[in-house]
């Protein structure tokens, strides 16, 4: 027996430090964000229907966008071992769409659990995990997990690609706000050109990638401190060596540059760059209010703060 319809839940996340060089092995910190989430609603139906931002109607109509569903769902399914069981699947998610900010590795960890919870099937998290990289690999063509796992998490995860998953609590006072450029950043083509550079340059990149490695691991011992100052003089840091890599565009700078000039403590992209989001540091309340002001007047999307 089934259950009436099944409920899959996953919340959004940001990058603090260690974008793109968690690729290639070295740490990075992640924060879940829960501002912002994604609803997955499974309910019986004659035939595999999707109804989300991208397509309503049968799944196998459904456009290139969403071939990381048809896959994860198929997965899900094979896991389970019924490969030809429909339903409807409902996707509600308020994760701006391309942003860095793990929307879809929320949807296919909500997908995921709606499947289980539909057919009543102890989900463990190896294989939540398993299946979500399924659709993360469709979607970014080589992903480093991290995704995966904090779109689940309740806590910050401090991450080394295939060595380290460690959550940790976070002790220093401070906001970060978060700025959507608008633009939809391209992971996928940044990771790639990224690689390019590399091959071409190694001594060069692989410098920057161990810096933010470096960086990840001062902003680590920082957040168990009370110094809030620090962490930003890590963030500009980290900002540099991702302009040396060529992950920012304009957009970006734009939003980080207006951050700084306008007292933020420490200002950065977040997630895969070529548009997406920023991070600016406040110490206190009114400063991050004052912030998000500031960075719609210069052109953000729209802003959310999150307490450190």
């Amino acid at each position: 027996m089934t259950a009436r319809q099944g409920i899959g839940r996953a919340n959004g996340k940001i990058i603090l430090i260690g974008e793109h060089s968690v690729v290639y092995a070295q740490p990075a910190i992640a924060i879940p964000f829960k501002e912002v989430a994604v609803t997955t609603t499974i309910t019986a139906a004659d035939s595999l229907t999707v109804d989300c931002i991208y397509h309503q109607g049968a799944l196998e109509d459904a456009p290139v966008q969403l071939d990381n569903l048809r896959a994860v769902v198929s997965s899900s399914l094979s896991e389970l071992g019924m490969p030809d069981q429909t339903f409807h699947i409902k996707i509600e998610s308020t994760i701006p769409v391309e942003r860095g900010m793990g929307s879809s590795a929320a949807v296919a960890n909500s997908v995921v659990r709606a499947i289980f919870s539909y057919f009543d099937e102890t989900l463990d998290d190896d294989t939540l995990f398993r299946l979500t990289q399924v659709s993360e690999t469709i979607a970014h063509g080589n992903p480093s997990g991290l995704d995966a796992k904090i779109t689940v998490s309740d806590q910050p995860l401090y991450f080394i690609r295939g060595e380290t998953l460690e959550p940790f609590d976070i002790h220093l006072k401070g906001f970060i706000v978060v700025g959507d450029t608008g633009e939809k950043g391209r992971t996928m083509l940044a990771v790639n050109a990224l690689g390019e550079r590399r091959r071409a340059n190694p001594e060069a990149i692989n410098a920057l990638i161990h810096e933010l490695g470096d960086l990840s691991n001062r902003t680590k011992a920082i957040l168990a401190g009370d110094r809030v100052k620090p962490l930003g003089e890590c963030m500009n840091k980290a900002q540099d060596a991702l302009a040396q890599m060529g992950i920012p565009n304009a957009v970006l700078d734009s939003l980080i540059d207006a951050a700084k000039a306008n007292g933020a403590l420490g200002a950065k992209l977040t997630g895969g760059g070529w548009g997406g989001c920023m991070l600016a540091l406040t110490a206190d309340p009114d400063a991050a209010r004052e912030m998000q002001q500031k960075l719609i007047e210069n052109g953000a999307r729209e802003t959310w703060v999150l307490e450190l």
